[in-house]
């Protein structure tokens, strides 16, 4: 009995040390820069004038979507609580503008073909905050996912007028990551943003010289797929 239990005692000196340090490989902040797809949609609403709707015409926007490559640029923490279990936060950021595609105004169902009733629809300055729960397959694999809040300009403009408006929303994701050394990882994810719908309004001249506050509410949504590199400090 007294063998069995050093010889227990030595394995778990022996093994331990090296199963808790499959999480706490990946402890520890980190820059990352990540590209990929980025597939977007913009929804609006039917515009207002001044507070109501035409009374004998029905305006809209049709619905339009349009994937871009995305850039992401990012920093996170990761802390190990387990061997196996991690927790970490990470802020990112996307400076590019992301095309949601563009599309005419329509009345009463007819689609317009004025040039000025084209509008184009636009996501810029993509900022997200993330909890990102992981897990530790091994010394060199995780997977985690994503959970945060994630704030963008939304626009839809034409020759005429833009509509711009600043949108909030969920966003979730889940991704895994390889350490091709002790700081240098490599990484792909999936991600959705779900945004809120937001006002956005213009004055503009109508075709008949009246001054018009014109109103509509914009609601983005967007998923991603990217690969990306980072180092850990």
């Amino acid at each position: 009995m007294k063998k069995l239990i050093i010889a227990s005692a030595l394995s778990a000196a022996f093994v331990s040390p090296a199963v808790l340090a499959q999480a706490q490989n990946f402890e520890g902040f980190g820059l990352q820069l990540s590209t990929g797809y980025q597939h977007n949609e913009m929804k609006a609403s039917e515009p207002t004038f001044n507070g109501s709707t035409l009374e004998d015409t029905t305006l809209g926007f049709p619905t339009t979507s349009k994937g871009e490559m995305a850039l992401n640029i990012g920093a996170s923490y990761t802390h190990a609580f387990t061997n196996r279990f991690t927790l970490g936060a990470m802020v990112e950021y996307n400076p590019l503008s992301m095309k949601t595609g563009s599309s005419y105004l329509t009345e009463n169902g007819v689609s317009s073909t004025r040039p000025d009733d084209r509008f184009e629809g636009k996501l810029k300055n993509q900022f997200s905050l993330s909890l990102v729960p992981g897990y530790a397959f091994n010394e060199s694999t995780m997977g985690y996912a994503r959970v945060g809040w994630i704030n963008a300009t939304a626009e839809l403009s034409s020759d005429a007028e833009t509509f711009s408006t600043s949108v909030n929303g969920v966003l979730l994701g889940l991704g895994a990551r390889h350490l091709f050394t002790d700081n240098i990882y490599g990484f792909a994810e999936a991600t959705y943003a779900d945004y809120g719908g937001s006002n956005a309004s213009v004055r503009s001249e109508l075709d008949n010289g009246v001054i018009a506050d014109i109103a509509t509410d914009l609601t983005p949504s967007s998923y991603s797929f990217l690969v990306g590199v980072g180092v850990r400090f």
